[in-house]
């Protein structure tokens, strides 16, 4: 895979889809929110993503965002080493769906084999492409119809360098940015050694995957070091330190600190070989580590320093079991908490550890105690809640204190294991104080997806669900596709029966009492900021025709803007669900064209130096 460089879009990939005045007529002509696209090369390894293009981190101030684009074929769409439980929930399609994610060429195996099992006479090639980007135009929308012009950015490179050499022809390092704080000034993330056989020997490298800070200002780069270990005589060794990740990026007591992970020793003395050299299978004993929750200090570190970080958590929920693996893992903050994972020892394996949602509270001496977040219960015989449910985790949390995350079913439920997204209420002043609820459980059905990513100031929650129409079995079965979602939280607590909705509702307008919809399927809206501001991925489609059977998608990043002109979002457009027009499209292909009228359709054009 070879490197390019990329200028920037001429502009905006937009195309309207003009549905029949048949439908009710909308009620307003703007919509609620206004559509940027971050601009991707098209000749670079962006387009060999297999759609799987995520975002991965936003600034606050929505002029930052960062994401990663997977080349290989896996139904793990946020697959991260040291995550284990992004991954180790395995498939429950059917075997011939499973099949298509697991085996052959850029297959999940194919790339966990190379990347940990073969390094020997084939240089690596990155299947992890991460990806940072900017606003270069500032200033207000000029048009409230989703047209251009709209505030343009910079087209990214999908080769964020960290540790990869950029003088190579090739990419050989897989790379993850975890948090932006543009205030501050750093991203922070990992990235893996790049491989190298200077004497003509087998690859080799130096590390799996160890923290970074980079600073956005000059790309300085401060290496976050791991802890040494232990050896079989209890001595501390240097060049046994193995993981870290940078998690997120912090400000506390004048400080610029990093909060993230370390390995602290081997899972057990089996785990970490049978992750790096054992059976395919093994997979799920990966990352091999027990992790701790580490802080690193890096307020007056300079380009290229190696910063040597504290624990800064004792202990996990619950370790009783020697071959289960311990972790703790921290994915947002506020002034007052941390929130994120923590394991739990519920059988004594090799991957007997589930990951529990748990806040972190400052002890006052730089350190952090845990608190599993508790009220977190299935819908049914919650005694069985330890054999039913796979993981929990908490994935945001606001100024109030209102953590969203998400429960993962390892039972069936319905045909399904479900994801099912939660908010608890962890402001100790609030009449609500410890309440866990569940906004879309059950919702249109019993064992339906929601998974809740990020919540703001105001309570406004993002993340995806099953796509309308998306009915059919996934145990046994095959995917259901995914669309993003906005979820008002108080709206929900008030009783209001409008509380959610998703993108594409939010994306549609009205121009001469027609309904207009983008030719755009939003899919995980990750990030959402106190301007309301939302980060997606998705897909955008060149004519109706594509849009409406879903053929040909061109993956996309998407950033959605409020409308300065549009305050009510109960008086939306009126425009049909997106879902159902491609299911009763099937047979009806001269009737559905004959409803469509095509504008003037903008298409985003790129250049190469």
């Amino acid at each position: 895979m070879k490197k390019s460089m990329m200028k920037r879009s001429l502009a905006m990939a937009f195309a309207p889809l003009v549905l029949s005045a048949s439908f009710a007529q909308a009620a307003q002509t703007e919509s609620y929110y206004l559509i940027e696209e971050i601009p991707l090369e098209t000749s670079n390894g962006l387009v060999e993503a297999n759609g799987d293009l995520v975002v991965t981190a936003a600034s606050n101030d929505g002029e930052y965002v960062a994401g990663s684009a997977q080349t290989f074929r896996s139904a793990f769409r946020f697959y991260d080493f040291s995550d284990r439980t992004t991954f180790d929930y395995g498939c429950q399609y059917a075997s011939e769906v499973c099949d298509l994610f697991f085996y052959g060429d850029n297959s999940f195996y194919d790339t966990y084999r190379k990347r940990l099992r073969e390094q020997r006479t084939v240089l690596y090639q990155s299947n992890v492409l991460s990806f940072l980007a900017n606003r270069n135009i500032s200033g207000m929308h000029t048009d409230g119809k989703n047209l251009p012009p709209l505030p343009t950015w910079d087209t990214i490179n999908e080769k964020l360098y960290v540790f990869d050499d950029i003088a190579n022809s090739d990419y050989t390092t897989d790379t993850r940015v975890n948090d932006i704080n543009s205030e501050l000034g750093w991203a922070v993330g990992y990235d893996s050694a790049p491989f190298s056989n200077p004497n003509g020997g087998n690859y080799t490298r130096d590390f799996i995957q160890r923290g970074f800070a980079l600073r956005l200002s000059d790309q300085a780069k401060v290496t976050l070091l791991p802890t040494a270990f232990n050896n079989s005589s209890g001595e501390q060794e240097d060049d046994k330190g193995g993981l870290s990740s940078g998690l997120q990026i912090i400000e506390k007591d004048g400080r610029t600190l990093v909060i993230g992970i370390g390995s602290v020793s081997y899972s057990n003395s089996d785990s970490f070989g049978e992750c790096q050299t054992g059976n395919r299978e093994n997979y799920y004993r990966c990352s091999g580590f027990d992790t701790q929750a580490w802080v690193w200090d890096i307020t007056d570190a300079i380009d290229g320093e190696q910063v040597v970080g504290q624990q800064l958590v004792e202990g996990y929920v619950r370790s009783r079991y020697g071959n289960a693996p311990d972790f703790n893992l921290v994915k947002d903050a506020n002034n007052e908490i941390l929130v994120g994972i923590s394991s739990d020892d519920v059988y004594d394996s090799t991957n007997g550890s589930r990951g529990r949602a748990t806040y972190y509270t400052d002890n006052g001496d730089g350190t952090y105690s845990l608190n599993k977040i508790p009220n977190i219960r299935i819908d049914g015989d919650n005694d069985k809640f330890e054999d039913s449910v796979s993981h929990t985790w908490a994935n945001s949390v606001n100024d109030a204190n209102l953590i969203v995350g998400n429960l993962r079913y390892v039972e069936v439920k319905s045909r399904n294991r479900p994801v099912e997204g939660f908010v608890y209420d962890g402001d100790e002043n609030s009449e609500t104080y410890q309440e866990v609820n569940w906004p879309l459980r059950n919702k249109p059905f019993s064992g339906a997806n929601s998974e809740f990513s990020d919540i703001n100031n105001s309570g406004l929650i993002v993340g995806w669900r099953d796509g309308d129409s998306e009915e059919q079995p996934a145990y046994n079965g095959t995917t259901r596709r995914q669309t993003g979602i906005l979820l008002d939280y108080n709206r929900y607590l008030e009783g209001n029966k409008t509380y959610t909705w998703t993108l594409n509702q939010l994306t549609c307008y009205e121009q001469d009492g027609t309904p207009q919809i983008p030719l755009y399927r939003f899919e995980f809206a990750t990030h959402i900021n106190d301007e309301g501001e939302i980060f997606a991925n998705g897909y955008h489609y060149e004519s109706a025709e594509e849009f409406i059977n879903g053929v040909n998608p061109r993956a996309v990043l998407l950033k959605l803007v409020r409308n300065p002109a549009v305050t009510d979002i109960d008086d939306l457009a009126t425009c049909p669900q997106i879902e159902e027009v491609k299911y009763e499209r099937k047979g009806a292909s001269s009737l559905w064209l004959g409803l469509l009228l095509l504008p003037v359709v903008f298409v985003r054009r790129f250049i190469k130096r």
